[in-house]
């Protein structure tokens, strides 16, 4: 549509509309064209009419101690704090672990690792394997010794490590019982007796017993292992609370028809039951000190070190990782290390500073002079045509027969991106190899040959004069 056909609105009509919002109006009575009147500040007079507010002379006086108490209470409309509350603070950092930290594989993991890459033949970037490592932290090991003389504490079975012995006991007892313990569950006849109270949970409502039943202390013991763990006996012994209802005894007696008795893995049917008390006292005397060890250098999981109940050893071990995230320089080192013991091979790609890579099998150049025309085909190309994929370099079956055969033995490279590169020096590589390419400048032009001595032209005619810009045109599309 033309500019000339748009009809023309007449906006005369709008000069004298009001376009402030209705919550504007109602609240502050303010409109366009007008100045917002002056407001108090916690005088109370905020939502009052402008015709309705003090003068100047007839504000209430500034507050300030009540100022001061509003922010003492973390901010305006806040309820200050009263005497003895605690207030809320962010988590201090504890005191620096004064030890070295070292950052290795992990064993098993490493035998997984060496496994996958003796049995494919691909090649990994040696510090994708690294993050391998890092972004699991039970695949990782940390060394870490003292420098202060201080020890530690250490479980055999599973690392678990503190710098106190009766954590590591705590952990053993609790956490490995059912290593050398079935656990049971039996039927009983109810509790006999009378009873004048029965102690309840004041946390999940569970009833736990009359405090002077032989099973009460077991009941309340084995609360705090399964529910609240990271309790204290003493803070959950003061949640405990007690009913004297003749209705919620004869509820725990009937509740109380079940009970949990362990024997000694590999007992015969006759064995004789212990309960949880005897169990843990015998585990006591005859398994734990064979699982307890004091290491000179601390051997730990990340995992574990994070698990610790002492935070100076968990902070070592945040601070370890997130530092060699940043850099992986220990865990490529400690890999280089290991694969080379293993008779891995090695090479960089695009230049001597290009990544590096891993793999399994050694790598050979193709003699393509001496080989059949099939395989000398697919090897060609892939010289010419560096960082392919399969479906470019082998668009067919047998084409992909020839370069399954050519990746398996060493021939050319196999990279876990899914391309191939010819075997060199330094083979090429993905995004980098093709910035190189994109940045290389153009062959220089070679000098042009002197020119022979032109003829002397021959006289014009009106032939030669149509002809020549025919000629021109050819040259210029040529």
């Amino acid at each position: 549509m033309d500019k000339e056909d748009t009809p023309q609105l007449d906006l005369s009509s709008l000069a004298n509309l009001d376009l402030t919002p209705a919550w504007a109006k109602k609240d502050a009575g303010v409109t366009v064209g007008k100045t917002r009147p002056e407001r108090g500040f916690g005088d109370g007079n905020e939502n009052r009419k402008p015709a309705d507010r003090k003068g100047p002379g007839e504000r209430k006086p500034f507050d300030r101690k009540g100022f001061g108490d509003q922010r003492q209470g973390g901010g305006f409309g806040r309820k200050p704090f009263e005497r003895g509350e605690r207030r809320p603070r962010f988590e201090d950092r504890p005191k620096p672990l004064d030890a070295e930290v070292k950052i290795l594989p992990e064993t098993k993991a490493l035998g997984t690792i060496i496994r996958k890459l003796q049995q494919d033949f691909h090649a990994y970037k040696l510090k994708d394997l690294a993050y391998f490592f890092l972004d699991n932290p039970e695949s990782i090991l940390l060394k870490i010794t003292t420098k202060d003389g201080s020890k530690f504490h250490q479980c055999k079975a599973c690392g678990f490590a503190s710098s106190r012995q009766d954590d590591v006991v705590e952990h053993i007892v609790s956490a490995h019982l059912g290593d050398y313990y079935d656990a049971k569950e039996i039927e009983c006849e109810p509790p006999k007796g009378n009873f004048s109270c029965v102690a309840k949970c004041g946390l999940s409502g569970v009833l736990l017993g009359p405090p002077n039943h032989h099973d009460f202390n077991a009941t309340v013991k084995e609360m705090i292992r399964t529910r609240y763990p990271n309790m204290s006996e003493s803070d959950y012994r003061s949640r405990i609370e007690m009913v004297r209802d003749a209705d919620a005894i004869e509820e725990w007696r009937k509740g109380a028809v079940k009970k949990t008795v362990f024997f000694a893995k590999g007992a015969g049917e006759g064995a004789e039951p212990r309960t949880r008390e005897q169990a843990e006292a015998e585990f006591r005397r005859n398994v734990l000190a064979s699982m307890l060890d004091e290491p000179k250098n601390l051997m730990i999981t990340a995992d574990q070190a994070m698990k610790s109940p002492l935070r100076p050893l968990q902070w070592a071990a945040k601070d370890a990782l997130e530092a060699e995230r940043r850099a992986p320089y220990n865990m490529c080192f400690a890999l280089r290390g290991a694969f080379h013991h293993r008779k891995m091979h090695f090479f960089r790609a695009n230049d001597a500073r290009g990544p590096e890579f891993v793999t399994g099998i050694e790598l050979k150049e193709f003699d393509t002079a001496h080989a059949i025309p099939e395989l000398a085909k697919v090897a060609n190309f892939i010289a010419e045509n560096p960082c392919q994929p399969k479906q470019v370099v082998a668009p067919d079956a047998e084409s992909e027969k020839q370069l399954m055969w050519l990746a398996t033995t060493g021939h050319v490279v196999a990279f876990t991106n899914g391309v191939f590169s010819a075997v060199e020096k330094f083979p090429k590589y993905g995004p980098q190899w093709q910035k190189k390419v994109g940045k290389k400048e153009p062959e220089e032009a070679k000098p042009a040959e002197e020119p022979a001595p032109a003829a002397e032209p021959a006289p014009a005619t009106e032939e030669t004069k149509k002809e020549e810009p025919k000629d021109e045109t050819a040259a210029e599309l040529a």
